[in-house]
């Protein structure tokens, strides 16, 4: 399967550095990986679920959505990095012997991820969810400078600290399940969860389900716990920072869907978890606003941004109607498409100009006009403007708040977004108009094969006038999922 695949491609990334043999093994990995995972989900959504080997293995439509998401942010990612990376290697940013262990972190990175959306059982999610953080902590410290290094530091002793939360709940789950389903893997198979709902210790439900909200909310990033997103994000190498944002947060926020799932069927009720989810996604989309407003650092920009649109996602996976978890579930892939492109754009961006810093970015209409053109549908995507599918999602989302009875909610967040948007406008005028300086005015100009990095942003634009039928029936059933437990 499509795990062995990743591991597989890790492991022979190491035999050679060679640009003409990564270029290849990663070729035909990615081939494998996207038939393999094609297949998988083709057979669980055809079926509503799909299991491997004993059940051991098992996916239904909401695995599904997250799969299609690590596969498809994946290609685009992987293909990029062939010629960023090299262009890395030619600056002496790092040497070509290095070159390799990109290739075999990235691919760790990718194995763990899929192993959180293929298991049933939620100790093993949390496995997982640890394993990308192990990986991803060489990937963001991956130049080795002083400022990486540190940020490697911050991001995993702060998601470290966050997943210990995230144990100790599982924890107390297994506690609370192990005397209903025995001492064994099924007192944390959420198949087998559903059947023992109503009898589990509720004090030890009730913990548990904070416990694990709380960790993997850090991994998430929800404020006030995402201090370590925006270090790695800026330091990470712009390939790492697309996959961090557009997959790896989506796979945290994914475990805590589960809980979720399992927390609607017990005496908890929808209302405890979604009471928390909201609480998390206003306070990101809050504090977000000023972090936004007043950063000159690019990348940082684009991780904060990260952060305000997982709370968009809190919110709507909170409020819990069909309405605003169906928007969310579209937001998710929305947002993993859009945010991959924007990190690809300006770490192509950066890497021309040798700064992360907006203030001195200048002209870039000027001097590459195709790049110009693809950061106006980045900021029109990632900021919810309409016809983009991101405004569709966040229409469903936000008008879920005043059908629940939470006006006051509603115009606060419609009001921080406005004044999002006008950041993000503020900053991307700066940078697209204006006198570059003389050494990018030396830099050559691009081809017109540049307007092929902006297809997914193009999807993004297409799922904002028509969703196809089918799209909308795997939607619906991701609803189900969520909403109903298995």
């Amino acid at each position: 399967m499509f795990i062995g695949v990743a591991v597989i491609a890790a492991v022979g990334m190491l035999f050679s550095a060679k640009d003409t043999y990564l270029r290849l093994l990663n070729s035909v990995a990615l081939v494998l990986l996207t038939l393999s995972g094609g297949w998988t989900i083709r057979e669980t959504l055809s079926h509503g679920s799909y299991a491997y080997g004993s059940g051991l293995l098992y996916w239904d439509a909401l695995s599904a959505l997250l799969l299609s998401v690590i596969i498809i942010i994946a290609v685009y990612v992987i293909i990029f990095s062939f010629g960023y990376m090299e262009e890395e290697v030619s600056e002496k940013k790092f040497p070509r012997s290095r070159l390799k262990w990109y290739y075999f972190w990235i691919w760790i990175f990718m194995a763990t991820m899929l192993l959180v959306v293929s298991t049933p059982n939620l100790g093993i999610i949390w496995v997982g969810i640890e394993g990308t953080t192990l990986a991803t902590t060489l990937l963001v410290g991956f130049y080795r400078s002083k400022k990486a290094i540190e940020a490697a530091w911050k991001y995993v002793i702060l998601c470290v600290v966050g997943i210990s939360f995230a144990l100790l709940g599982t924890m107390l789950l297994f506690a609370s399940a192990a005397p209903l389903l025995g001492q064994t893997l099924d007192a944390l198979d959420w198949r087998m969860l559903p059947e023992v709902a109503g009898q589990l210790d509720s004090t030890f439900l009730r913990l548990g389900v904070l416990f694990a909200i709380v960790g993997y909310g850090a991994k998430v990033g929800f404020a006030p716990m995402h201090a370590w997103l925006p270090d790695a994000h800026s330091q990470a190498p712009s390939p790492v920072s697309a996959l961090l944002s557009a997959v790896l947060l989506n796979c945290a926020l994914y475990a805590i869907l589960r809980w979720y799932s399992l927390a609607n069927l017990t005496s908890l009720g929808p209302d405890f978890v979604g009471t928390i989810l909201i609480s998390f996604g206003v306070l990101s989309l809050g504090l977000m606003v000023g972090f936004i407003l007043l950063q000159n650092d690019i990348k940082r920009l684009l991780a904060y941004s990260s952060v305000e649109h997982m709370g968009i996602l809190a919110i709507g996976f909170g409020l819990g109607t069909r309405e605003a978890v169906w928007g969310a579930s579209l937001h998710l892939l929305l947002h993993g498409l859009t945010k991959a492109n924007l990190f690809v754009i300006i770490g192509r961006l950066v890497q021309k100009t040798g700064t992360r810093e907006i203030s001195k970015i200048r002209g870039i209409f000027k001097i590459w006009p195709y790049t110009g053109l693809i950061m106006v549908l980045g900021l029109l995507g990632i900021t919810g403007t309409p016809p983009f599918g991101t405004f569709r999602s966040e229409v469903f989302i936000f008008s879920g708040l005043f059908k629940t009875g939470h006006p006051l909610i509603g115009f606060l967040s419609i009001a921080f977004l406005t004044i999002i948007f006008a950041g993000f406008l503020y900053h991307f005028l700066q940078m697209l108009y204006g006198e570059p300086s003389e050494d990018v005015q030396q830099q050559p100009r691009e081809s017109v094969g540049t307007l092929a990095l902006a297809i997914p942003l193009l999807v993004v634009l297409c799922l904002g006038l028509f969703i196809p039928e089918s799209l909308n029936e795997v939607l619906n059933q991701v609803v189900n999922v969520i909403l109903g437990g298995v």
